[in-house]
């Protein structure tokens, strides 16, 4: 049986694209902004796009703040992609300091050096290559819950983990066959009965 996939609806970001990717990779995706439909799924995919402070602005607008917080605290299987990564540490520098949920530690800050801004493109991760658009990135307190990292002009976290909570800074659903790839390991090891609850 296909586990269900909450891909949160907050008013930005790529949710068709990224819905169709969980797919391939074997979950029944359903994009909504219900906190009730979110709450009946077996994981959380936030995705996104745009810039932060709009972002946790549409988020708290529509209490889903709150709700991404109590899933992370409740130990439910939670996907962050781009934003959806980026949102989960302390601030950005980007049209700030903007707070963001404070999940985890470190801040967001543009990308520097002698390089094109935005990165977007192909870089690798972890042996696999992976498609990236994006101007900031994540610089955390702590490397403990880092698994992935890339460097464009400076290095940067590419990939966490902590517990439930997965997040990458690239685009699995444009990333290919290896994009589907990772999103396919995150459903297994999120539906696996050893996995934190």
């Amino acid at each position: 049986m296909k586990p269900t996939v909450a891909v949160l609806d907050y008013g930005m970001g790529n949710l068709r694209s990224v819905a169709k990717a969980l797919e391939a990779a074997g979950a029944n995706a359903v994009v909504t902004s219900a906190t009730s439909e979110v709450l009946r799924s077996e994981a959380l995919c936030v995705p996104g796009q745009g810039i932060f402070g709009r972002c946790m602005d549409n988020l708290a607008a529509a209490g889903q703040d709150g709700l991404v917080r109590r899933w992370l605290e409740d130990g439910r299987p939670y996907l962050g992609i781009c934003l959806g990564m980026q949102i989960l540490f302390d601030s950005s520098e980007e049209r700030g300091p903007v707070a963001g949920l404070s999940v985890l530690p470190g801040e967001v800050q543009r990308l520097r050096g002698d390089v094109r801004v935005p990165h977007m493109g192909w870089s690798e991760v972890n042996g696999e290559h992976f498609y990236f658009d994006h101007s900031f990135a994540v610089f955390p307190a702590d490397d403990s819950f880092v698994t992935g990292w890339c460097t464009h002009g400076r290095r940067f976290a590419a990939m966490v983990n902590r517990g439930s909570l997965t997040a990458v800074q690239f685009h699995p659903e444009k990333s290919g066959a290896a994009g589907i790839a990772l999103l396919r390991a995150w459903l297994t090891n999120a539906m696996s009965p050893a996995a934190p609850r």
